[in-house]
């Protein structure tokens, strides 16, 4: 479990799968940063795509709330939950980093934005 920040902001918790030597499906992603790239593709209508992460291919921020779901993919949720390891009240986060990376609730365009993630 971590934080996902925008700025000085907390925007949300992220959940990932724990360290498995960096095994496609089964672990988290190694530390370190990554370009990301915007996806409109998927059934959500809109996801971030991490590029060159080691070894990975298709490794995504995307809605979820269990460990179950993740395919070493990280997940975002407004709370999150110790005893089970999980996030909840994902589409709110997913909803508040649109937010922040758009500027609005409905936005008309795709800002000219460069999108940097880092794990540590």
């Amino acid at each position: 479990m971590g934080y996902l920040i925008s700025g000085k902001e907390i925007l949300c918790y992220t959940l990932e799968l724990p360290w498995a030597d960096n095994l496609n499906n089964i672990s988290c992603i190694p530390p370190g940063q990554y370009n990301g790239v915007l996806r409109y593709d998927k059934p959500d209508g809109w996801r971030i795509q991490l590029e060159d992460v080691p070894e990975r291919t298709g490794v995504q921020i995307h809605v979820g709330n269990y460990t179950s779901e993740i395919q070493g993919c990280i997940l975002l949720g407004q709370d999150a939950k110790l005893e089970n390891c999980s996030v909840q009240n994902s589409s709110k986060a997913y909803s508040k980093l649109k937010k922040a990376f758009y500027g609005t609730d409905t936005p008309t365009s795709t800002p000219n934005k460069k999108i940097i993630v880092t794990f540590k």
